[in-house]
């Protein structure tokens, strides 16, 4: 039973990798193969109970948004939202319990790490090897235009988006760096090869996970910095990239030789000397549309999963282009505020805030894996910004790992 719950768990980790898959409900093929690996994990025997004091965060959580659905004036929509939160929090407690064996989880972890590795190496191929031949750029990557740099081909494997293959090349370079470091011998290389082969990649996704990747490299990194002025000048660093990718989500350029979609607000703006002429980018339309549903529904919100459809009415109030319509918030506090209002979000915090209690020494004196576990979360944290990362099965990945006693992690 062993050996059978060990296999599906590192499948299950590695069809992660696998984000588009058409099934109902924006299901990923990882998710089918779920149950089965829950069930499996369950008969093996209980090596700790599932749920504990610690966990009443979770409950409050779920709590809420059950309480936000009914209250909603669509509870079914509501209620599917709830079963898809509660699916994802599961993830949580099924790698928890196999994070009890640290062998497993370091076996887990590399081969998250491997798949999204091979995932990037055949990406950056297909997109800038082979694309103007036998492979098409839609396949691993999207072309888009950006400030500064004019329409570029972006990467994003097989995600929906390159912000999300982004935030997973997050996880995935934090745990290299913390297999290469927990490894003895000649082998390290390899995990060296492979986090600059992400690092590579997540500069390719030309996305705004690069914020999060670099608050959470720094705070890996952290017991390397024996300088504080090093950690000044990396810090200062940190932030001039978080504030500049958050400040160019405001405005989506528009190149003369571009189609564009139906203008909202059209601006123009000096960018580092240059005149930046475009439209609201819908990141922060999508802001604005979050902040005043939550203003008409401040207690309890729109309702859980009733976002895209509060998309559909400010469009015809003129408030979002045609192409933004039936989006998700792309941003997880305003989306969490406009659908489950006060509450919804307090919950939110709690939860978060539980998920760092007490594991503040971590980042300076924790083993490898728990380290990159704790940056890892830190960074989606950042990047949540811009995107819904609470639907991200690698963010619930990444706390089990961190809260599973993870002792013992030399190789």
């Amino acid at each position: 039973m062993k050996r059978i719950v060990s296999g599906l768990a590192v499948l299950y980790v590695a069809l992660l990798v696998l984000g588009r898959s058409r099934l109902p409900m924006n299901a990923q093929w990882g998710d089918v193969l779920f149950p089965l690996l829950a069930l499996a994990v369950w008969r093996a025997g209980p090596v700790s109970p599932w749920l504990g004091r610690q966990d009443w965060p979770l409950a409050v959580y779920l709590g809420v948004t059950l309480i936000a659905a009914l209250a909603s004036p669509g509870p079914a929509m509501g209620l599917q939202e709830l079963f898809k939160q509660a699916y994802v929090a599961s993830i949580l407690l099924v790698f928890r319990q196999l994070g009890r064996d640290a062998s497993l989880a370091r076996r887990l972890q590399a081969a998250f790490v491997v798949s999204v590795a091979a995932m990037t190496a055949v990406s950056i191929a297909g997109v800038f090897v082979f694309a103007p031949g036998r492979a098409p750029l839609s396949t691993f990557g999207i072309a888009g235009p950006l400030p500064l740099f004019g329409v570029v081909a972006r990467l994003r494997g097989l995600f929906e988006a390159p912000e999300m293959l982004g935030n997973a090349l997050l996880i995935a370079f934090l745990f290299a760096l913390a297999l290469r470091e927990a490894t003895s011998g000649g082998s390290r290389w390899r995990w060296t090869a492979i986090a600059t082969l992400l690092a590579a990649g997540e500069f390719l996704t030309f996305s705004h996970s690069v914020a999060g990747f670099a608050v959470a490299a720094v705070s890996f990194m952290l017991p390397w910095m024996s300088s504080r002025a090093l950690r000044l000048l990396a810090w200062g660093t940190v932030v001039g990239v978080v504030i500049t990718v958050n400040v160019a989500s405001v405005v989506d350029p528009i190149p003369r030789d571009v189609p564009t979609a139906i203008d909202v607000r059209p601006v123009s703006i000096d960018l580092f000397g240059t005149r930046v002429e475009g439209q609201l980018m819908s990141y922060a339309a999508l802001k604005e549309v979050a902040w005043s549903a939550f203003r008409e529904n401040p207690l309890t919100g729109i309702g859980p999963g009733r976002f895209t459809i509060e998309t559909r009415r400010a469009f015809r109030e003129g408030r979002l282009a045609r192409g933004q319509v039936g989006l998700v918030p792309h941003c997880a506090p305003a989306g969490r505020l406009a659908e489950s209002g006060v509450l919804g979000a307090l919950s939110l915090l709690i939860l978060w805030a539980s998920w760092f209690h007490g594991r503040g020494p971590a980042l300076s004196a924790g083993t490898p894996c728990r380290r990159a576990a704790l940056a890892a979360v830190i960074g989606l944290l950042v990047n949540s910004l811009n995107a819904d990362v609470m639907n991200f099965r690698f963010l619930w990945l990444a706390v089990a790992w961190l809260s599973s006693p993870m002792e013992s992690e030399t190789a």
